[in-house]
């Protein structure tokens, strides 16, 4: 505003700032949502409980892709949504000192986390359906969130000057992230299997060295071991599976999951010219199938697929020792550097009145 006084004016600036919007319901939303997808996790584990058609196993077991992880891999699912169940209760805490309601980093994320939720909820249904082509769509939007969530926190798990609020949601989405990558990859080789070709050990390969490669930048940006164990746990899940002793691709597998469920991949004759990668499994006659019956694997293993997922393995650690080294430095240079002050209100000069003293 402007005041005049004989003739003379003084300018004074004023700022007005506009309180907050209140976190309660944005938090309420979350811790909503995150139980919305405990409850579609619990329906589509059994489909006699009539939720879904198909479980995830039963697709499993009848689409043996080369990027599969081996059954025990999956458990990670438990870690992942401890860490984000852990995330959920914090934020909502109204807590000065042990709760995250008003934490700033959180306020950034409520709104993609709340979109992530629900995607996962969504793609369990239509997984569960056999919709495959919209899952996929909906598992990479599912995946592209998870990143616009890293992205928003920009935690270095080794920074000083990042809360310890902001690294226990960085490191539940980042495993979360670090899984769903490498499950995308997985569902494009269950799609294109859908569709009558079941995906060489190459294709599977160059999917896999997308997922690395991801995980080799997420680790090093972030210095974020926990991005890095996942990922390694993934690869370690896929290598199990192309081993001797796994029943991969066997009839073992197939048919038990096809006895369970009338899933259409089981009663479809095998149109493919390609040894060892049928693309149904209608000769296998899964209906005299016993658990004495002789064995067969009709999907022939990759040693391949096998060295590139140790490769890829040796990648992420290489990335993981080179962040933590490049986090180290960051960390030392923080603690030199002055820490930044929050902003006073600023000093404006103004023009002395008539009469005043210079």
């Amino acid at each position: 505003r402007t005041l005049d006084t004989d003739g003379d004016a003084t300018t004074v600036k004023c700022q007005m700032k506009t309180p907050p919007s209140s976190p309660v319901l944005p938090a309420a939303a979350v811790v909503l949502a995150f139980v919305a997808m405990a409850v579609a996790n619990y329906l589509v584990t059994d489909n006699n409980l009539g939720a879904v058609k198909f479980t995830n196993t039963e697709i499993a077991h009848t689409h043996p892709v080369y990027g599969l992880p081996i059954g025990w891999a999956f458990a990670i699912w438990g870690i992942i949504y401890t860490l984000e169940g852990l995330f959920v209760v914090y934020q909502a805490l109204p807590f000065q000192r042990f709760g995250g309601l008003r934490e700033p980093s959180y306020a950034k994320i409520r709104g993609p986390v709340l979109a992530l939720f629900a995607a996962n909820s969504a793609w369990l249904f239509l997984f569960g359906y056999e919709v495959y082509w919209a899952s996929q769509v909906v598992i990479l939007v599912y995946d592209a969130l998870l990143f616009v969530v890293l992205r928003r926190l920009d935690v270095n798990q080794l920074s000083s000057r990042r809360s310890a609020a902001s690294k226990l949601a960085a490191a539940a989405f980042s495993a979360n992230a670090s899984w769903v990558t490498v499950a995308s990859c997985l569902g494009i080789q269950v799609v294109l299997l859908d569709e009558g070709w079941l995906p060489s050990p190459d294709f599977a390969i160059g999917l896999l060295v997308v997922a690395v490669a991801v995980a080799c930048a997420a680790t090093f940006e972030y210095s974020d071991p926990v991005y890095a164990a996942v990922a390694a746990w993934a690869l370690g899940g896929i290598i199990a599976n192309q081993a001797d002793a796994s029943e991969f691709g066997c009839k073992s597998q197939i048919c038990p999951a096809c006895l369970a469920a009338a899933i259409p991949i089981c009663s479809r004759d095998d149109t493919s010219a390609r040894d060892g990668r049928p693309n149904g499994f209608a000769p296998l006659d899964c209906d005299s199938y016993t658990e004495s019956s002789p064995d067969e694997c009709v999907v022939a293993k990759s040693a391949s697929v096998v060295g590139w997922a140790y490769a890829g393995i040796g990648c992420v650690a290489f990335a993981l020792a080179a962040g933590l080294v490049r986090g180290y430095l960051r960390r030392q240079a923080e603690k030199r550097a002055p820490r930044p002050q929050p902003p006073f209100l600023e000093d404006v000069p103004s023009t002395p009145a008539s009469g005043d003293s210079p």
